[in-house]
């Protein structure tokens, strides 16, 4: 499996000889006001119980349809039908949940499937940000994922940190929705599906053929951590990525 990256040269591991590494939180804040995809990604929804009430009562009083508007318009309307005056319906509401207090946002190395024709590489282009001015290969992800471990286990260190709990996970990205993740139930959620939540985005993003390397990271020594990190890889991290070149056919 081979691998590619783009980068900004100035940020380029191989010119820096360091790795910037930046939170999903970060990703979905600037989303789609740098180029860089889903301002959606890694969204939680769960099923929470909420109640609508007909208060309509008199000589004409009959069932009605109410309709629940949510705050953002993609989200899919909640139609209550045949609700009788002065009845009360529990209804389920897919509600958007934050990370604090269910999981942190994990650090996120973002790379691509490499493609293989030229109409692959155009397609990938066109995807990704303009900005993006030189590009690398890696067909070793276990040993990529090892040396950058290596880095944040490091940064960690320097932190002053000595206590710490860190989790990584890898994986392909999929596309599987339009607009909104679909909602799970509070008591299905656990720490493999609520990482696997990055490994999401909209449907409009699939152009990426994204692969995603993701570290977690807890401590009771620190609150919360920084969006943004750069750690130093050795001469063998730096090595897996090699100089890349698109298919001219």
């Amino acid at each position: 499996m081979k691998l590619i990256r783009g980068w900004e040269r100035q940020y380029a591991a191989h010119e820096t000889g360091r790795l910037r590494l930046s939170t999903g939180a970060l990703f979905r804040k600037i989303g789609e006001e740098e180029g860089l995809g889903d301002a959606r990604e890694g969204e939680l929804r769960v099923n929470m119980p909420g109640s609508v009430t007909s208060l309509t009562q008199g000589p004409f009083s009959f069932p009605m349809n109410i309709t629940i508007v949510p705050e953002e318009a993609d989200e899919p309307e909640i139609v209550v039908k045949d609700l009788m005056p002065g009845e009360r319906r529990v209804v389920q509401q897919s509600l958007p949940a934050e990370d604090s207090g269910l999981n942190d946002s994990p650090y996120l190395f973002c790379l691509s499937r490499q493609p293989e024709t030229k109409r692959d590489w155009e397609a990938l282009r066109a995807a990704l940000p303009e900005r993006y001015d030189t590009w690398r290969v890696t067909d070793d992800v276990d040993a990529l994922q090892f040396e950058i471990e290596h880095g944040i286990k490091q940064w960690i260190s320097l932190t002053g940190i000595t206590e710490h709990w860190l989790v990584s996970f890898k994986g392909w990205v999929t596309y599987p929705y339009d607009t909104t993740s679909p909602a799970a139930n509070l008591d299905d959620l656990d720490e493999t599906k609520l990482l696997m939540r990055w490994l999401q985005k909209r449907k409009k993003y699939s152009a990426q053929q994204e692969y995603r390397l993701g570290w977690n990271i807890r401590s009771p020594q620190m609150e919360t951590f920084p969006n943004r990190i750069e750690i130093e890889l050795t001469r063998t991290g730096l090595g897996l990525f090699r100089p890349w070149s698109p298919p001219t056919k």
